[in-house]
């Protein structure tokens, strides 16, 4: 039997307000040391005990002289549960009893369980008295669990119930921002009761967050200048260092959808001087860079991010790991996490390597990649393996894009065995025909209505198969050719071109996600595999067949400006110089020529290929020899 039972009644109460009291005083002496390693411990710890204190109190029947005890030990007990857990509703059910037994106590009831009926007749009874502080308490704890949610409405309900207000025309106080900023608490502690944290402190991180939400929800649709004043709003209330921080990355993150990247340069920074901790705050940065096309700021951004998370230490040392309720338990939200998101190791990493080979860093490039396929064998992964974060592409596709910089750094044999590891594991996955229809009907289930996402995902995933297997013959070929081995870049030209061919594209009207871009790249590297294999033909002499190669590149794409010179090369050397003139002159009258970038655009970053310099014709030459001859 529990000792508090077995002296008076009075007695009974005063131990159970010590034991909240000593609960309360327990986290508080912990949480001025601030060891990290021991938080969790300590929360479980005072969250099991507040929750059988509250046990204890709650199996007698609710007395009205005894609310105070019992709405603060429900009310530490909500704390240390929502901190636990992260946010959310958890709690919600415990914090709507307790509402009930306390209108029990005060002979009086709600019409409904619904949390706003129960939170209007429990302001109601206990406007005015001693009570009023220990609601107002719970009444931070829902605002709590509806920030975490981002019930803004519900929220906005409540903070117009706590206004001095209330019993008059709830709707005059206007919008969101202005109902949660007229929100007043009561001052009138009670000294005997212990809270482990204050509903002053509370209500101010409440406030600051719920302004922060309410910018996220209008930045996301549309309302761009009113979440700009929301961020400036939140700037200037008092938070701590890491909030700040993240009100300052989120104003950049507007102002630059804004089209005011300099302005959000300016925030990012900011943001970054408050709490150098903030890696988000340096990631935005170098999204802007990137914007404005300034790599070599990007890449330096991109490096000090990827040392920051390589060496979390670094980053964490100014964080409060002790605090209760932290913002991030209440900005949880997807859009926020998404907009406060920072790569993981390999993302970071991913990125330099990418925009390393985009602007013809290609040592640097190579480098990055390497370490990438590096970090995949000592984590046992294979090449066919999807990456988990959400900056990585697949990594059959970072194994092409490495080969791409090995090629284009010259390390040619490199690149040839990195392109083996992708062959040796998807070419045994590929189907010996593989039918691609562009139409969800092609995709049903016998008797279904509905297309079959499982077989749209087959075929996707095969035709993701065929181009990875072919686009690494294709590599290399190319590196074939850079050695001055044409037979082996025929070789492997023919291989990849088998395997293309091996996809049979219907156009039926709608298309299964996806396989739009994937037929796309096919389609693109088709044209790059049969110009090639032409090339390699020329550089053997054999003209005739090179210029069956040029002619089917051009059949798959026309206009492309780079094979029709080849392919008047080819007319030359065969004596048909009437032909070549014929078509020179019909390629002069025809539409502008698409440029690279119009056939790059869409297709995966390996697909940007063009031939080894060694072998590329002097465009002026031909031109100049044709005009000649015409003329």
């Amino acid at each position: 039997m529990d000792p508090a039972f077995s002296i008076g009644r009075t007695d009974c109460w005063d131990i159970w307000t010590d034991e909240n009291n000593s609960i309360v005083k327990k986290w508080k002496s912990f949480a001025r040391i601030k060891k990290r390693e021991h938080a969790n411990e300590t929360l479980r710890q005072c969250h099991y005990e507040s929750n059988k204190l509250l046990q204890k109190i709650q199996g007698l029947p609710p007395v009205a002289a005894r609310l105070p005890l019992e709405l603060t030990v429900l009310y530490n007990a909500l704390l240390f549960s929502f901190s636990l857990s992260g946010g959310g509703d958890t709690g919600e059910e415990l914090l709507s009893r307790g509402l009930v037994r306390g209108l029990e106590a005060l002979s009086s009831q709600a019409p409904s369980r619904a949390p706003l009926d129960l939170w209007r007749a429990t302001l109601q009874v206990s406007s005015g008295t001693e009570l009023a502080h220990c609601v107002h308490q719970l009444a931070c704890v829902q605002w709590a669990q509806w920030l975490s949610t981002c019930q803004l409405q519900s929220i906005r309900e409540l903070a117009l119930l706590l206004t001095d207000s209330w019993t008059e025309n709830l709707t005059s106080l206007g919008d969101f921002l202005a109902a949660i900023r007229e929100v007043h608490l009561s001052v009138d502690e009670n000294p005997a009761c212990s809270v482990a944290l204050s509903s002053g402190e509370f209500r101010e991180l409440l406030h600051v967050c719920s302004v922060v939400a309410q910018g996220v929800v209008q930045m996301e649709g549309g309302q761009l200048s009113e979440a700009l004043l929301a961020f400036q709003e939140a700037a200037g209330l008092s938070c701590s260092r890491t909030l700040l921080a993240q009100v300052h990355t989120l104003t950049g993150i507007c102002l630059s959808k804004l089209g005011r990247p300099q302005s959000a340069l300016q925030c990012h920074r900011k943001a970054l001087e408050t709490d150098f901790g903030c890696l988000s705050a340096l990631y935005q940065s170098s999204l802007v860079f990137r914007q404005l096309g300034v790599v070599q700021a990007e890449i330096e951004a991109l490096s000090l991010l990827h040392s920051a998370v390589a060496c979390p230490s670094s980053t964490e040392a100014g964080q409060d790991w002790t605090a209760l309720i932290a913002p991030a338990t209440l900005l949880c939200s997807p859009a926020v996490m998404h907009m406060l998101s920072t790569p993981a190791l390999l993302g970071v990493k991913y990125s330099l390597a990418q925009r390393s080979l985009h602007s013809r860093r290609f040592s640097e490039a190579v480098e990055h990649y390497l370490d990438l396929l590096a970090s995949f064998h000592q984590e046992g992964q294979q090449p066919v393996t999807t990456g988990h974060s959400p900056h990585l592409p697949r990594i059959p596709e970072i194994y092409l894009e490495a080969a791409l910089a090995l090629l284009k750094a010259k390390r040619h044999w490199d690149a040839i065995v990195v392109c083996e590891e992708v062959v040796s594991k998807t070419v045994v996955l590929i189907p010996d025909q593989l039918a691609v229809p562009l139409s969800h009907a092609e995709l049903r289930d016998p008797g279904s209505t509905e297309p079959s996402d499982e077989a749209c995902e087959g075929k996707w995933e095969s035709l993701n198969f065929v181009l990875w297997a072919a686009a690494a013959y294709f590599l290399q070929g190319q590196a074939f050719t850079c050695l001055k081995d044409s037979k082996e870049a025929v070789t492997h030209f023919t291989r990849c071109i088998s395997l293309l061919v091996k996809v049979h594209v219907q156009h039926t009207g709608w298309q299964c996600e996806g396989t739009a871009s994937g037929v796309q790249a096919l389609q693109r590297l088709k044209v790059l595999a049969f110009t090639a294999r032409g090339v390699s033909f020329m550089e053997r002499q054999q003209e005739k067949e090179a210029l069956h190669n040029f002619q089917l590149s051009l059949q798959a794409s026309p206009g492309s400006a780079e094979t029709e010179l080849w392919l008047l090369e080819a007319l030359w050397r065969l004596g048909r110089r009437e032909e070549a003139a014929a078509y020179w002159r019909k390629s002069q009258g025809s539409t502008q020529s698409p440029t690279t970038e119009d056939t790059e655009g869409g297709v995966p970053l390996y697909l940007h290929s063009h031939f080894p310099e060694n072998i590329t014709l002097d465009a002026d030459s031909v031109k100049r020899r044709m005009e000649e001859y015409v003329s």
